[in-house]
């Protein structure tokens, strides 16, 4: 509403400049006798209460009773100019639906009624009550005039219409398209709270089964002490358990521990070097290619563990995906921290693209060993979407899928001493 009657007030300085332009040519050029002294009084307190209204309004915040009050000084302005410049015969009259039109996109329907039936009263006033226009010089055609009168306000309150229309249509638009994001970044928030608290029961729940499973373990390496085939199954099923285990504690620890996984500033090159290899380590037959390219020495960052396992979700999402090898390209500026990942896979549809990140989505097929449900690329958008970076997935022409990861340093650079 606040940029409506910005609005108002700039067609309203229009009107009054096209008011005083009319009054001109009329009174110099076809010989009409204006009454000057109560048009220019109107006109001038008109101007001075937009300026006023303008200089107090301009930093506080808008009422609607404000704004229907700025419509009923407006009719009560033109029905004086027009009072005294001929009456309904007036062809600015037209002007009288200008006002409506601001109510019926700016107020309620209560207001919007009240701004129309001042305007119908006053015209239908001025069409017994008015001050006729006398003209000095009986050479010019009357009727031909009035036509010009008519064309001259139409145009005015065409273009204004116009104008104002357009503008709200524009602001309709905008906050649509806000009310959107809003909508959307509502649902996954909703969506985020839901698997946090999904995540930490089923963080408590597996801790018994997972228990059981260790004790299991170690009463049957002591029955088949002498089965080193089974002896090394089992250690291999114990190592899964712990990592499990530790994995369930992370989960449940508290959010405030997420920031700063080594607890000091690092180099981002050697951060991206440690988590590239780390996770190598865990994905042992995946064949990587890494290259790192940018400033040195490399900016230092306090590193989100948020931030970590986003990154090798991405990384595992290409492994599933590839035939061969991954490619990973780490560019890093002072500012910007770009990581590019590469998959030789078959490649994603329009709609599996348009879908991840924005709903918990999976590609794979629940038949697939091992399939997820789409759950950490959706947490890997909204993480990044918190640190102010995106993750674009996109397929490469010749054969595979680009995820591109785009992350402001700022977050992650405010937290280094």
């Amino acid at each position: 509403m606040k940029l409506n009657l910005l609005y108002l007030l700039a067609i309203r300085g229009i009107v009054v400049v096209g008011l005083l332009l009319a009054m001109t040519v009329l009174q110099r050029y076809y010989g009409f006798s204006i009454p000057l002294t109560p048009v220019v009084g109107v006109i001038s307190a008109l101007a001075v209460f937009t300026l006023i209204s303008w200089w107090v309004l301009r930093n506080k915040p808008l009422r609607e009773r404000i704004f229907l009050w700025q419509l009923v000084a407006d009719l009560l302005a033109l029905s004086l100019l027009v009072y005294f410049t001929g009456g309904s015969s007036n062809p600015f009259v037209s002007l009288f639906i200008l006002p409506v039109i601001f109510a019926a996109a700016s107020l309620r329907v209560v207001y919007t009624g009240l701004i129309t039936c001042v305007a119908i009263l006053s015209y239908t006033l001025l069409m017994f009550f008015f001050v006729p226009l006398e003209q000095l010089h009986e050479h010019h055609d009357n009727v031909q005039l009035h036509v010009w009168g008519m064309w001259y306000g139409f145009i005015i309150s065409a273009l204004l219409v116009g104008f104002f229309v357009t503008r709200i249509a524009r602001s309709l638009r905008q906050r649509e398209h806000a009310l959107a994001l809003a909508r959307e970044e509502a649902i996954q928030a909703n969506q985020l709270a839901a698997m946090g608290t999904l995540a930490a029961g089923t963080a408590h729940e597996l801790g018994t089964p997972l228990s059981t499973v260790a004790i299991l373990c170690k009463e049957l390496e002591h029955e088949y002490a002498n089965e080193k085939s089974l002896l090394k199954d089992l250690g291999l099923v114990r190592e899964q358990v712990e990592r499990c285990k530790s994995i369930l504690s992370n989960l449940a620890a508290d959010a405030g521990q997420l920031q700063a996984d080594s607890g000091h500033p690092v180099g981002i090159d050697e951060y991206l070097r440690g988590l590239l290899d780390d996770w190598q380590n865990l994905r042992s037959g995946v064949n990587l290619s890494t290259q790192f390219s940018g400033t040195l020495p490399a900016p230092l960052i306090v590193a989100d563990k948020a931030l970590s396992q986003s990154i090798v979700t991405v990384l595992n999402n290409a492994a599933d995906a590839s035939a061969t090898k991954i490619d990973v390209e780490s560019i890093w500026s002072e500012k910007l921290l770009t990581i590019r990942v590469r998959d030789d896979g078959s490649g994603l549809s329009a709609g599996a693209r348009s879908r991840i990140g924005k709903e918990i989505y999976s590609s794979k097929s629940n038949a697939e060993s091992g399939a997820g449900m789409g759950i950490g690329l959706f947490l890997a958008h909204a993480t990044l979407k918190r640190l102010g970076g995106l993750i674009e997935i996109s397929n490469d022409p010749s054969r595979g899928t680009w995820a591109n990861i785009e992350l402001p340093l700022d977050t992650l650079l405010a937290g280094v001493a």
